[in-house]
């Protein structure tokens, strides 16, 4: 098996939206954002997580990105509880064409994306993260432990069409 470091910038793999993470980082995630606090470290830690962004998902009219999105928090939560200790925050984003999962958590270990054995169990968590999104990277939090965070492109706007009376 073989393992190699994310690299330290925020974007791993392709862009991240302008306004990704002054939105996480500041907590200045208007329009539409949710959050779960308290996640905690245990399997009903990950099923309150997945459960909590369908739910969102669904209110948002965004129910047909709900499925990838949750494989990818249940990834994300996984890989928080198993190499950060517990995930801390799990927030979801909508902001103009993209919506973002994002999982803190207590530390500054950066994710670790490796090579998995064809009989290993784990180790494909971030691919499936990387092949599920449109974008995905990881954020240090300056002392406040680290952001790991997933786009998605979503197929149309919140913004109702206007019309004329």
């Amino acid at each position: 098996m073989t393992a190699h470091l994310a690299r330290r910038q925020a974007v791993v793999r392709g862009e991240a939206p302008w306004w990704l993470l002054p939105a996480m980082e500041d907590d200045l995630w208007e329009p539409l954002g949710a959050e779960l606090s308290g996640v905690g470290l245990s399997n009903v830690s990950i099923k309150r997580a997945r459960d909590f962004t369908v739910a969102t998902l669904h209110n948002w009219g965004l129910g047909e990105l709900s499925s990838d999105a949750r494989v990818v928090i249940s990834e994300l939560v996984t890989n928080a509880m198993r190499h950060a200790g517990a995930p801390t925050r799990v927030r979801l984003v909508h902001r103009a064409s993209h919506l973002v999962c994002a999982v803190f958590d207590p530390t500054e270990q950066p994710p670790v994306v490796t090579e998995a054995d064809h009989y290993a169990e784990s180790g494909r968590g971030l691919w499936l993260v990387e092949a599920m999104s449109c974008s995905w990277g990881w954020r240090l939090l300056e002392g406040r432990g680290k952001l790991v965070w997933a786009a998605f492109t979503t197929p149309h706007s919140l913004v109702p069409a206007r019309t004329s009376a």
